[in-house]
């Protein structure tokens, strides 16, 4: 398909969200930067999200649904399938942008000469409270990868990128969590340059079940071992990492096997004054 110059195609995968999805969709139609597509890619929704766009006129917003449901990254592959312009942004359907994100995040692509860029993002617990995200900073003048296997740093509703990288990579639709962090360093790894904007330009809610599905992350986390092997045994303090991150995983319900976890990550020689275990801790 042939691109349009200078738009940005927001993708905006949803599944029965007709309770929040406007508001979203209203944060993207009202960026500062105007040359703009909205695609909301439906994942078989049976809320009828459908009926909200038979009231909708701005011209910019296109609706395309199938059935059945597959997960949020068919949905994404789906919308981006269908995507215009010569760059493309991911939405999520509950999160909100700042007005400036857009504009902000093309002129970082630009005058960096980027290939993907992403920004940070305000996380709000349902009490009304804020953090950060990511929560260590990433160093642009580093390499990219080392930094992304060790913390998942770039959320889907912060990137930006150019076309050709996601027609190159492409979301993997068996990831059902974590395929943000997949996705990253796959962008990472196939040697596509990379920029960090240090500013929350996203609002994002979590849920409180999302606070407390930790514990449920395990499978996922080995998961994406599994699927970035390789790169992670050849990074013997990004593997370190992993290590005590499944440790923190099993904590809650297998301790003897959080703390097996947790020798391997000292046997990899990450440094132990860093990460102190505690089996009562979090």
């Amino acid at each position: 398909m042939d691109y349009v110059k200078n738009l940005i195609s927001v993708v905006i995968p949803c599944y029965n969200r007709a309770d929040v999805i406007l508001p979203c969709i209203q944060s993207v139609l009202s960026q500062s930067y105007g040359d703009i597509e909205v695609i909301v890619a439906d994942d078989g929704s049976t809320d009828g999200t459908e009926k909200l766009f038979d009231q909708l006129t701005d011209a910019r917003i296109r609706y395309c649904r199938y059935t059945p449901n597959h997960g949020a990254c068919r949905a994404r592959n789906f919308g981006a399938q269908r995507a215009r312009g010569e760059y493309i942004a991911f939405q999520d359907s509950d999160d909100y942008w700042h007005t400036d994100k857009l504009q902000k995040e093309l002129s970082a692509l630009l005058d960096w000469d980027a290939d993907f860029v992403f920004c940070g993002m305000n996380r709000v617990s349902p009490d009304g409270k804020k953090y950060y995200y990511p929560v260590n900073p990433f160093d642009n003048s580093a390499d990219a990868l080392p930094q992304l296997l060790m913390e998942n740093r770039a959320g889907t509703q912060t990137m930006l990128m150019r076309r050709e990288v996601w027609e190159n990579v492409r979301f993997s639709e068996d990831f059902r969590r974590y395929q943000d962090w997949d996705f990253v360093l796959r962008v990472a790894a196939a040697g596509y340059k990379l920029h960090y904007l240090p500013q929350a330009l996203v609002e994002s809610p979590v849920s409180a079940g999302s606070i407390s599905a930790s514990v449920n992350s395990l499978p996922a986390l080995i998961h994406l071992y599994e699927a970035h092997r390789m790169e992670f045994d050849s990074r013997p303090q990004c593997l370190a990492r992993f290590y005590l991150r499944v440790s923190r995983r099993l904590k809650a319900t297998d301790p003897f096997g959080a703390f097996r976890y947790y020798l391997k990550s000292v046997r990899t020689k990450m440094p132990a004054k860093t990460y102190k275990y505690s089996a009562r801790g979090g």
